[in-house]
């Protein structure tokens, strides 16, 4: 996923992605390096036993969104740290790993849109991300094309893939004003083999 819709979408999922560290090579080579490395077998994790590439490949869904300020997106008056709880803005956001080390992630999430004076939260959904993934030990490495090219890390561990930022940004309310506005906080993305 690219860095923005990442961002919005962990901060709101992007990847997806607030792990992002640039790389300026061209797309083609990042991704033919990427491949290459893929070859090799990862083994180690945690609470899952050996973790191979042929035993994470799939299709994950995402099943946690968890921020360390609870929010309360849905106005019900109950806020909470899980925001699939409070918004169908993340529903169905699916990240496929295919057996050629190749991957596509949807994009969806929640972002602030002005209407004149006046600021709402709305759902978005971002064209998909794709690139290449490599195992190594329990860490899933996804190299997202995109100009720039990023990559972000997630722990396996059984049939969950996870990703934390740290200082991350989530849509929530001011406390002051009750706007929207994006919240600083941890955030914990959890995606679960289907």
């Amino acid at each position: 996923m690219n860095y923005k819709s990442f961002s919005n979408a962990v901060s709101s999922i992007a990847f997806l992605f607030i792990f992002n560290s640039c790389n300026v090579e061209p797309v083609d080579s990042v991704l033919s390096l990427q491949l290459a490395q893929n070859n090799s077998t990862g083994t180690g994790g945690t609470g899952g036993g050996i973790v191979s590439p042929t035993s994470i490949e799939g299709t994950y869904l995402l099943t946690a969104f968890n921020t360390s300020v609870p929010t309360d997106l849905n106005n019900d008056g109950t806020a909470s740290v899980n925001q699939l709880s409070e918004t169908s803005c993340y529903n169905n956001m699916l990240l496929t790993l295919n057996a050629d080390h190749t991957f596509v992630a949807n994009s969806k999430g929640v972002d602030i849109v002005a209407n004149g004076s006046t600021q709402t939260m709305s759902c978005f959904s971002d064209p998909d991300d794709t690139g290449a993934w490599s195992l190594s030990g329990n860490t899933l490495t996804l190299t997202i094309l995109g100009n720039p090219t990023t990559t972000e890390t997630f722990t396996v561990s059984g049939n969950t893939l996870s990703a934390t930022a740290q200082n991350g940004q989530a849509v929530g309310y001011d406390t002051v004003t009750h706007a929207p506005a994006y919240l600083t906080c941890n955030i914990t993305i959890i995606y679960t083999k289907q």
